[in-house]
């Protein structure tokens, strides 16, 4: 756990989370233990505004749209909704049907990345957390 809110997580590997606080410093962590981990950063890996984290500010997130299903946070919760049946792909992600699921953070979310099924979450009193949500898997 970090002291400093995290800002931005990112999934840099096939087995490593990295997640980055409000003080600039990053830290690596296993997905197979979810512990910190001294792997070295793969090369190539820098976190950005771009791709697909999304960053969240006073409570909104940045959606994202993951086989047939509308991945949102607000506020310490994180919803993962059925999008609409009129929604097609590259339609505004906000276009959502019905809530499917829900994870609830002790903290306010501040930055979340969804990689199928695996979703990285970093909240604002310094955890990280890796979440496994099978139904990402199906299509909605």
């Amino acid at each position: 756990m970090r002291r400093e809110p995290v800002t931005q997580v990112r999934f840099a590997s096939q087995n490593v989370l990295a997640s980055s606080s409000k003080d600039g410093s990053t830290k690596l962590w296993g997905l197979g233990t979810g512990q910190e981990t001294a792997e070295a950063v793969p090369p190539g890996f820098t976190f950005s505004q771009q791709g697909r984290f999304a960053f969240c500010e006073q409570g909104s997130a940045e959606e994202q749209k993951v086989n047939g299903y509308v991945v949102a946070a607000k506020g310490s919760t994180l919803f993962i909704f059925q999008a609409s049946d009129d929604s097609e792909e590259g339609a505004p992600a906000s276009v959502r049907g019905a809530p499917v699921a829900f994870f609830q953070c002790a903290s306010q979310i501040r930055a979340f990345e969804v990689a199928g099924a695996s979703i990285a979450v970093g909240v604002a009193d310094g955890q990280v957390l890796q979440l496994w949500a099978e139904v990402l898997q199906r299509q909605g």
